[in-house]
């Protein structure tokens, strides 16, 4: 590329663009800097390049930074959606709302969510993906708060519920990007099906949490405003906490603009099969996650079957999680992870449809299976199919077309109990999981078959 490095500099250090207008042979003309002069992460000057590359082979794992991460993705996945979910017939009671108000509530908090996760890799170059981290979860933990405060009354509290959320959402996309690319680039590519398993289990250790409160939830008016305030705490701890052991030994991350990830590659048979199965997922298990609760609050179920459904969810999203560690490692079985997540699922909500204690439990269990299972395993499968640089914007454009689904699932889906209702959600999410199955087959069929060509 035009020279020699310098002693001491490494050879990747010196690589740099050609500008168009200064000729075949010009360079940029920034000042190349050893790797260990430049901080983890540190904001990149455009056109710059990543440096570094994961580690190669098996590395400690950074387990404070893991830690964090999971209790993150428990924050901003479990307590933001599933707690919500079991808080929904109280909010409904004191703030008189409808299942469409309810379900639009949550579908403004992923419109947040949706922003700040397609917003996340343009802010991380400027200001570093620590700093995007720290910020992101301050913007929750106020948005968190002011959920806990909004008054009882159904046009005032709806409205600032709904500019709350809103808040929380932005920060959750921001954060969970933040959070997947740094647990991500800490660890040897070996090691990857393993983290990502263990931080998507956050969701499903929140949503058992939340099931042992159901009877505090359900039962008292002050419920759903602690479990907003607790949030608050657990985003100023993630905040104050960050970063974690383990982070300084990650590599730098940098999306190059040479190296970005182009929009029209999402187009293409590697990734469109990817992308719309994870938007039909994002259909499915909100609309189920949303108003599971209040299909169970409208057909009288106890405490009891209530808490059981809700526990039995969290645990089957934790193992879940888990099992995707055993089929992404197996290199059979991993171009069919989705399908068989998708497809558990579809089978779940299926069950879902029935009215008994069993369908309730048998229907949890299930949709529990590919809830964790199904982020994790695309988590996986983007950075498999992408480089260090073209991660972030990879994530970026996948997870939006989960943020699309998410908007849909829920104002669709109380639209549908409104009108028909609440056993009409779950048949709705069983057609919306069988989507999502029908094109991870297709991906499945299509990224094996290039595979094997290779």
């Amino acid at each position: 590329m035009g020279g020699k490095a310098k002693a001491g500099i490494p050879q990747a250090a010196h690589i740099c663009m050609k500008r168009q207008g200064f000729g075949d042979n010009a360079h940029c003309r920034q000042k190349p800097q050893p790797i260990a002069s430049r901080p983890c992460w540190a904001p990149v000057k455009e056109h710059s390049v990543a440096v570094a590359s994961p580690p190669a082979g098996p590395v400690r794992l950074p387990v404070p930074l893991i830690a964090w991460g999971a209790v993150g993705i428990a924050l901003n996945v479990g307590a933001a959606r599933f707690t919500y979910g079991v808080m929904l017939p109280s909010l409904r009671r004191d703030l008189g709302l409808d299942y469409f108000a309810g379900g639009t509530l949550n579908a403004i908090h992923l419109a947040g969510y949706l922003i700040g996760t397609l917003a996340g890799p343009s802010l991380a170059r400027r200001i570093g993906m620590p700093a995007m981290a720290k910020y992101a979860h301050l913007l929750v933990a106020a948005g968190a708060l002011g959920c806990a405060l909004v008054p009882n009354t159904p046009t005032a509290g709806y409205y600032l519920l709904a500019l709350f959320r809103l808040a929380t959402g932005l920060g959750a996309g921001a954060a969970i990007v933040a959070i997947l690319v740094l647990t991500f680039a800490a660890v040897a590519a070996p090691q990857r099906p393993f983290v990502s398993a263990v931080v998507w289990s956050g969701m499903g250790a929140a949503t058992v949490l939340s099931g042992l409160a159901v009877p505090w939830l359900l039962g008292t008016h002050l419920g759903w405003r602690v479990a907003f305030a607790v949030a608050a705490l657990t985003a100023l701890a993630l905040a104050a906490f960050f970063p974690p052991g383990g982070t300084r030994a990650a590599p730098q991350i940098a999306s190059a603009l040479s190296d970005a990830f182009a929009i029209r590659r999402a187009m293409t048979g590697r990734w469109i099969f990817l992308t719309l199965s994870y938007l039909a997922f994002g259909v499915a298990y909100i609309a189920y996650a949303t108003f599971v609760g209040a299909q169970l609050a409208a057909a009288h179920a106890p405490t009891g079957v209530v808490m059981a459904a809700w526990i039995a969810f969290g645990t089957a999203t934790m193992f879940g999680a888990v099992w995707t560690t055993l089929v992404l490692g197996a290199p059979a079985l991993k171009h069919f992870a989705l399908l068989a997540a998708t497809g558990a699922g579809a089978l779940g909500a299926c069950v879902a449809t029935g009215t008994s204690a069993a369908a309730a439990f048998g229907g949890a269990l299930l949709i529990g299976l590919g809830t964790a299972a199904t982020p994790a395993i695309i988590s996986a499968y983007a950075r498999d199919r992408s480089t260090l640089g073209e991660y972030p914007r990879a994530f970026s454009i996948v997870t939006s077309a989960l943020g699309i689904g998410q908007l849909i699932g829920p104002a669709l889906a109380g639209a549908l109990a409104d009108a028909f209702g609440t056993t009409a959600v779950p048949r709705f999410a069983a057609a919306a999981y069988a989507t999502a199955a029908a094109l991870a087959l297709l991906d499945a069929l299509h990224n094996k078959s290039a595979a094997d060509e290779r």
